[in-house]
């Protein structure tokens, strides 16, 4: 069976892009290859549109994928099916496989590879640009597409994860505020969101507010609201965070860089469980939960006079500290793989697992910025990748600079000479020739270097 071999086939599917707004529009596939098919649809969609597709057959059930619209095509256009995970290749392949008459032989993995080999192989080198814009311009639909944010994450199995989420499972269910502390980039909304699902207003708004964003001058009207004629520009009555949150979850992300003058009236709030708008003496119940988070230590802040130690009691009704990621080390590798999954499902890019070189880099790195600089790195090398596999390469132009430093004066300059050369070949395309007239030695010279830094596929 060829790549481009088509077969006649009557499938449901439908489909939907940014520029048809969020209705999905449904129509018919007519023939169907492992490379892409021919669908009858009553909208017409302009050639190089990007779509994202769901096939319904009897045989196959649901694939999802997505899909270049390459050309008009009879009552309908044709696709090319530019990346899609292997589980629904191979769904597909082994459904067309008996209609081209292949024997088991013949349908083994290594004809699955050398498909995508070629297809990869053959992208223009600015097919990562056209994928990255395509992403950026869908991702806002996508969002809107999905519901609720949040619920779909990896909870990790490490001992330390397991005792924030035991806590949170007892805690999330009462209506005790939450106090959330943690470094940088641990996940610190994820986990509100998961406070916020667990208790009794979970259906509810989910109100997240960055208390470090918010201009001091503006704070008191953000977060409580104003009535018209309350101050310069206050043209209307408007609702605040805390009033926009009733009856579901208000969370104050980065609480320690609130203004002291804030701190003063939202102590009053909780003590007195009722808030008013600037310029109105009308007292509004307060009908929402409250959790909090710093990256901050707030009880220094505290002892240093920068955080009122009775708001600080206030807000520490349940105290959570959510653990760095180099505390978790169990939960690297899985929660490298589970983000690189989810990011391909929604940039509809081909699934693929790590080298085993890439996982020694992952479960090596210090991770300083944690899950956000986790999730960065995995999301720059899902989109970079051009092999079968994710490759090392793929996942240090993703990585802080904060690398180790140390070793032998051997060690330091064989580092830093894959460095060099690995951003020698970006930047000259793998063009071995160019690379060695950038460096000034010889082509044999650039093999051996690429082979001994396992650059060979660059």
């Amino acid at each position: 069976m060829r790549q481009f071999d088509r077969y006649a086939v009557n499938a449901g599917v439908s489909f939907r892009s940014p520029s048809l707004g969020r209705t999905p529009v449904r129509g018919a596939l007519r023939d169907l290859s492992l490379s892409g098919g021919r669908i009858a649809a009553p909208q017409p969609v302009p050639p190089n549109s990007w779509l994202s597709l769901e096939i319904e057959h009897p045989s196959l059930g649901l694939l999802q994928t997505s899909a270049r619209v390459v050309r008009p095509a009879d009552e309908g256009f044709g696709v090319h099916f530019l990346w899609t995970d292997r589980k629904s290749l191979q769904a597909l392949r082994d459904f067309l496989s008996p209609l081209a008459g292949l024997s088991d032989a013949e349908r083994e993995d290594s004809t699955l590879r050398k498909i995508w080999g070629t297809l990869l192989r053959n992208s223009p080198d600015s097919l990562v640009n056209t994928m990255i814009s395509w992403c950026n311009s869908t991702f806002a639909l996508e969002d809107e597409m999905a519901g609720k944010d949040g619920e779909d994450f990896y909870e990790g199995t490490s001992p330390a994860i397991q005792k924030v989420y035991e806590k949170i499972r007892l805690f999330a269910p009462t209506t005790l505020p939450v106090l959330l502390e943690g470094e940088t980039g641990t996940g610190k909304e994820v986990f509100s969101r998961t406070v916020h699902r667990l208790s009794q207003s979970a259906d509810g708004p989910f109100v997240p507010v960055n208390c470090g964003a918010i201009p001091p001058t503006l704070a008191e009207s953000l977060l409580f609201g104003h009535e018209k004629g309350s101050f310069t520009g206050a043209n209307a009555r408007q609702k605040g965070h805390f009033e926009e949150a009733a009856g579901g979850t208000l969370f104050l992300d980065e609480i320690g860089d609130l203004p002291l003058p804030i701190q003063v009236k939202m102590l009053r709030v909780l003590q007195e469980r009722a808030f008013s708008r600037v310029g109105s003496h009308e007292e509004i119940p307060l009908s929402c939960r409250i959790v909090a988070a710093s990256n901050k230590d707030l009880k220094r802040e505290v002892r240093e006079g920068r955080f009122r130690q009775d708001l600080y009691y206030r807000l520490e009704g349940v105290a959570v500290t959510i653990p760095p990621l180099r505390e978790r080390a169990e939960d690297i590798l899985p929660l490298a793989r589970f983000l690189a999954r989810k990011i391909s499902r929604r940039m509809g890019l081909i699934a693929k697992d790590f080298s085993p070189a890439a996982e020694r880099l992952i479960a090596s790195h210090p991770w300083t910025g944690n899950v956000r600089e986790l999730s960065n790195a995995v999301h720059r090398a899902v989109v970079v990748s051009r092999h079968i596999e994710i490759l090392p390469e793929d996942l240090t132009g993703g990585l802080s600079s904060e690398r180790p430093a140390g070793g032998t004066l051997r060690e330091r300059r064989e580092r830093h000479e894959r460095e060099v050369l690995y951003a020698c070949l970006s930047r000259n395309g793998g063009n071995v020739g160019k690379v060695a007239d950038e460096l000034g030695i010889s082509r044999p010279s650039v093999y051996n270097l690429m082979r001994k830094y396992a650059l060979d596929g660059v």
